[in-house]
C-alpha cells in the first residue's frame, strides 16, 4: 500500500528528517514529507531501513543521518523544500553512471537530438520513442523511484540521453536559474548571529477567494484547538492566536487579508512563515485564489493547499481542482510535485488534524529559529485606542524576548512597556518570538505593519532622531515612490490586466508624466485595497470588476478615490485628464496696459509717488511694471499702492489719471513710460 514519507517515519519510529536523509542515502527521491511512496518501494525501504536498525545502534543511525545531512543538505536553503528535492534529483542522476548502462541504440542525430531542458518523463519517452514503464523500471533498478508525470532535471534529462545514445543540444535556457528572493526579511536581517538561538513557532496566514472558507477554517482551528481561556479571564482579539498540537505550536493571523499583511507588502517586509492557500472543491481556481497564489510567491512564502468543501463534492472534482493549481505551479505530492495537497472539510473539520500535522512537519524542515539574546524585533500586527490605557498594539517579535519596562520604537511613534497581556487576558512580565501579545505605554496609536523593535534607555532619550534614522531604513525598503502618481490596478482577468498595464506604459512614455503601479490584481475592491491607496496615496482604477460593500466605508472616510471602467480607453482618457490636473500651471506675464509718468510726488513717509496718465488698457494692484526712459528699460517692480482720487482701488482704466507706488524704483521721471504686466496661465 502506498504511504506518506511522514507516516513511514512515525511507522518505523524515526523523524521525517531522519528517513529522507535515509532514503537520500539510499538513492530514492523524495521531495518532502508528504512524498507519497508506492507499496514496492515501501517494502524495499522497510526491509532495507529495518536491515540497517537491527545491525546498528540507535546511536549509530543517527550519526549517519547526520553524516547525510552535512554532505546534501547543509549547503540548502533552510526554508527550500524544493531546493531539497533538486538535489536529491541530481544526487540520483549522479548514481547512474556507478551502473551498467543497458544497451545503447544506435540513432540518427538529426532525428534524435534532444534540446537539453527540464522535462516530464511521459513527455521524454515520447522524444526518444521509448516506452515510459521501460525507463521507469530501468531507473528503479539503479535504486531511483520516477514517476511518469514527474518532471526530470537537466541533468537526469542528460543522464538518460547518454543511456540510449541520444544527442542532447544545449538550450540557452539550459542555464540553472537561482531563485532571488524579491523581498527580503528585514527584521532577520539585522539580528546577530551570535547569542542563544532556538527553534520557534511558525505563523502561518490563511489566504484565497471569497466565499472558499477562510473564515470558516479559522474558526474551527480556534474553537477546537485554541486553549480555554483562564478562569476569570477574558479572551482577547488581538488579531491572531497561538493553537497547540502534539507536533509543536504555530500561530494564526487571525483574519484573511489582514490589514497587516497589506501593510508589510508594501514595506518589503514578508508578515508570514506559511500560507495556507484554500479552494472550494465545488468552485475551483477563482481570480482572488490566482492573486494570493501570485502574492505568496512574491515574498517567497511556501504554499499548503487546503481544498475545502470536500463533503460536498465527488473524488472527481477535486482531482479537477488540483489540475487547475498545475498552471500555477502547484503541483501534489502525488503527482510528483513539491506541494503538499490537503483534502478538508472546515464545516465539518474533516482533514484539520491532518493539515496541522502537515504544517508542523512543513516548519520542522523550514529550521525556523530565533535568537532569544537580542533585543526584540517584530512587527505591529493591529493597534487601537483602548479607553483608560490608550493606544495598544498587537504585536509579534521575530526574534529576542520582551520584558515589561522595555523602551522601544515602533514606526512613528515610541514609548515604554507598560503592560503585556496574551489572547486569555493574561498579563505577562515577559514574553519570547512568535507569540502574539498586546502590549500598552504608545505615546501615539501606531500603523498596522510598522516595525518594532527594543532600544535602550539612552536610545530613547535621544528621541527622534535616532528614530528618524531607523524609519529612513524602513523608507529605502518601500515598494512605492512619491514622485509621479502612484496607482492601483483590479481587472477581471489576467489578458485584461496586461492589456491595462502596457497602455499605462505607453501614456506614461507619451505624457511625460510617470504611473507608479503599487500593485495590480484580480479582484473585487477590497478593504485590504483601500488601505494600500490609503497608504501609499495611490488612485484605484478597475475594470469590469466592482467595490466590496465593506469597502464602501473606508473609500469614503478616507477620501480615496476608485474609479470604475467597462473600456480601457476610457480609463486610459481619464489617466490622461488626471495627468493633465496634477500638471502644476505654467504663467506667462501678460501686457494688459500703458501709461506716462505726469507728475512726480516725494511723500515722507512712502517715498517718491509717480502720477500717471493710463494711456491704454488697465493697471491693476500688485500688478508688475517695467519703466523705461526714451525706450530704455531702467527699472521694475511690482505695484505696491494704487489710488485714484485718494482712494485706493484696485484698478485704473484707460483715460483715467492716478498715483502708484513701486516696490524697489523711486527714480522716477517726467514722461517716463510706465508698462503693466499681469501673470496668466500659458
Amino acid at each position: 500500500m502506498a504511504i506518506r514519507v511522514y507516516e513511514l517515519s512515525k511507522k518505523l519510529g524515526l523523524t521525517s528528517k531522519e528517513l529522507i536523509n535515509i532514503l537520500s542515502s539510499l538513492g530514492v527521491e523524495v521531495s518532502s514529507h508528504i512524498s507519497v511512496l508506492p507499496s514496492d518501494i515501501v517494502e524495499l525501504i522497510e526491509e532495507e531501513v529495518k536491515n540497517k536498525i537491527s545491525s546498528k545502534t540507535k546511536t549509530d543511525i543517527e550519526s549517519d543521518t547526520d553524516q547525510i545531512s552535512d554532505n546534501s543538505l547543509n549547503e540548502l536553503h533552510p526554508n527550500s523544500t524544493s531546493s531539497i528535492s533538486k538535489t536529491l534529483k541530481d544526487e540520483s542522476a549522479d548514481k547512474i553512471s556507478k551502473h551498467d548502462n543497458p544497451q545503447k541504440v544506435q540513432s540518427n542525430p538529426d532525428k534524435n537530438s534532444l534540446v537539453l531542458e527540464p522535462v516530464a518523463l511521459s513527455i521524454l519517452a515520447e522524444k526518444i520513442n521509448k516506452p515510459v514503464s521501460e525507463i521507469i523500471l530501468t531507473l528503479l533498478k539503479q535504486g531511483i523511484v520516477i514517476t511518469k508525470n514527474q518532471i526530470l532535471p537537466e541533468k537526469m534529462v542528460k543522464k538518460i540521453a547518454d543511456l540510449y545514445g541520444i544527442n542532447v543540444i544545449s538550450s540557452s535556457n539550459a542555464e540553472t536559474k537561482k531563485i532571488n528572493q524579491k523581498i527580503s526579511n528585514r527584521i532577520s536581517d539585522k539580528v546577530s548571529q551570535e547569542g542563544t538561538w532556538q527553534e520557534r513557532n511558525p505563523i502561518v496566514v490563511v489566504i484565497g477567494h471569497v466565499d472558499h472558507g477562510k473564515t470558516t477554517l479559522l474558526d474551527f482551528i480556534r474553537k477546537s484547538r485554541v486553549a480555554a481561556k483562564e478562569k476569570g479571564g477574558i479572551t482577547q482579539h488581538l488579531g491572531a492566536y497561538e493553537v497547540k498540537i502534539p507536533q509543536g505550536n504555530m500561530v494564526f493571523l487571525d483574519t484573511p487579508g489582514h490589514e497587516a499583511f497589506s501593510m508589510l507588502r508594501v514595506r518589503g517586509l514578508k508578515a508570514a512563515d506559511i500560507a495556507i492557500l484554500v479552494v472550494a472543491a465545488d468552485d475551483g481556481v477563482k481570480p482572488q485564489t490566482i492573486e494570493a497564489i501570485n502574492h505568496a510567491k512574491s515574498v517567497g512564502l511556501p504554499i499548503i493547499v487546503a481544498i475545502n468543501k470536500v463533503d460536498k463534492v465527488s473524488p472527481q472534482q477535486v482531482d479537477i481542482v488540483k489540475q487547475q493549481l498545475t498552471k500555477y505551479d502547484l503541483i501534489p505530492e502525488e503527482w510528483a510535485g513539491n506541494t503538499p495537497f490537503v483534502a478538508i472539510s472546515a464545516k465539518l473539520g474533516t482533514g484539520i488534524d491532518e493539515l496541522l500535522e502537515v504544517i508542523a512537519l512543513q516548519s520542522q524542515l523550514m529550521e525556523l529559529k530565533t535568537n532569544i539574546s537580542v533585543p526584540a524585533r517584530g512587527y505591529i500586527l493591529e493597534s487601537k485606542l483602548e479607553k483608560g490605557r490608550g493606544p495598544v498594539a498587537t504585536i509579534i517579535s521575530q526574534h529576542g524576548t520582551l520584558y515589561l519596562g522595555d523602551y522601544f520604537f515602533a514606526g512613528n511613534t515610541s514609548g515604554k512597556i507598560n503592560s503585556i497581556i496574551d489572547s486569555y487576558g493574561k498579563r505577562l512580565s515577559q514574553v519570547g518570538p512568535s507569540v502574539p501579545v498586546q502590549i500598552s505605554g504608545f505615546s501615539q496609536q501606531p500603523n498596522a505593519g510598522d516595525i518594532f523593535r527594543v532600544i535602550t534607555q539612552q536610545e530613547y532619550k535621544k528621541g527622534p532622531s535616532n528614530q528618524q534614522e531607523f524609519q529612513s531604513e524602513v523608507k529605502a525598503k518601500s515598494l512605492y515612490t512619491e514622485s509621479g502618481i502612484n496607482l492601483i490596478i483590479k481587472a477581471d482577468n489576467a489578458s485584461s490586466k496586461e492589456a491595462i498595464l502596457t497602455s499605462i506604459d505607453k501614456l506614461s512614455s507619451t505624457l511625460g508624466q510617470n504611473f507608479n503601479i503599487i500593485y495590480s490584481g484580480l479582484s473585487d475592491v477590497t478593504e485590504s485595497d483601500v488601505i494600500l491607496a490609503m497608504d501609499t496615496k495611490s488612485y484605484i482604477y478597475t475594470f469590469h470588476v466592482k467595490t466590496l460593500p465593506n469597502a464602501y466605508n473606508l473609500i469614503n472616510n478616507n477620501n480615496v478615490t476608485v474609479k470604475h471602467f467597462d473600456i480601457i480607453y476610457n480609463l486610459l482618457e481619464d489617466l490622461e485628464a488626471l495627468s493633465e490636473s496634477l500638471k502644476p500651471i505654467q504663467y506667462i506675464s501678460k501686457k494688459i496696459g500703458e501709461g506716462n509718468v505726469i507728475k512726480i510726488f516725494d511723500i515722507k513717509s512712502l517715498g517718491k509717488v509717480a502720477g500717471m496718465h493710463v494711456r491704454s488698457g488697465k493697471f491693476i494692484r500688485e500688478g508688475k511694471v517695467v519703466i523705461l526712459r526714451n525706450n530704455q528699460k531702467i527699472g521694475e517692480g511690482k505695484i505696491k499702492s494704487l489710488q485714484r482720487e485718494k482712494k485706493s482701488v484696485k484698478e485704473v482704466l484707460t483715460g483715467f489719471e492716478c498715483a502708484l507706488l513701486v516696490d524697489g524704483f523711486e527714480d522716477w521721471q517726467i514722461d517716463d513710460r510706465i508698462e503693466c504686466y499681469q501673470e496668466v496661465p500659458a
